[in-house]
């Protein structure tokens, strides 16, 4: 795929590398040449200097040409800017932004954007390990949103298949988290004690 991404702070770094050793022609925008630093001598994309918003810069980058398009700036603003700017005008298939606040995610759903935002999935797991309780996270996928419930193994359930789990309308086993890391539900896969069981719903 051909990405642009927007922001070359410490997620736009990172997520330009990982996206480039993956063999995906990757170009980066940054007002701050000194950004550009955090891509590292084995980074093998583009770099361009410029405002993100800018249609020349973004024209520069390839956006008439790009596949999809990541916003990762700070700045929510223009994050949703340059997302608007690819969508509506260059018909980039497929825009993604970070938002820092939760409350303007409603707000980038409208304009057809796909939404990350870390201060909730932050929030939620935190709450989710304080208490211990039911936690849930939301993506959207296309166009359709899915919520992912966090549960923890009950008693009842330990030493049962994560297979024959039964889910509830709409919903679907994904797989569990034990010690940290996700597992997803295979036949051969039983539920320990402290395990936490991951669901997919449709919201």
């Amino acid at each position: 795929m051909q990405i642009i991404v927007v922001g070359c702070g410490k997620v736009g770094s990172k997520f330009a590398q990982v996206m480039s050793d993956e063999g995906h022609d990757i170009v980066v925008i940054d007002n701050d040449s000194s950004s550009f630093e955090r891509l590292g001598a084995s980074f093998n994309g583009i770099t361009v200097l410029g405002v993100p918003i800018d249609e020349d810069v973004l024209k520069h980058a390839g956006i008439e040409t790009a596949d999809g398009l990541a916003a990762v700036t700070p700045d929510d603003n223009i994050n949703m800017m340059a997302c608007q700017v690819a969508k509506e005008i260059f018909k980039v298939p497929r825009v993604f932004a970070r938002i820092q606040d939760p409350i303007r995610e409603q707000v980038f759903y409208q304009f057809g954007v796909e939404t990350i935002c870390p201060t909730d999935i932050a929030v939620d797991e935190i709450r989710f390990m304080m208490l211990g309780e039911q936690s849930i996270t939301n993506h959207t996928i296309g166009n359709t949103v899915v919520d992912f419930i966090y549960e923890n193994a009950t008693r009842e359930q330990i030493g049962t298949r994560l297979d024959t789990i039964k889910a509830a309308k709409d919903s679907m086993i994904f797989g569990l988290l034990r010690n940290g890391r996700l597992h997803f539900t295979a036949p051969t896969l039983r539920i320990e004690h402290d395990d936490v069981i991951v669901i997919a719903k449709i919201a």
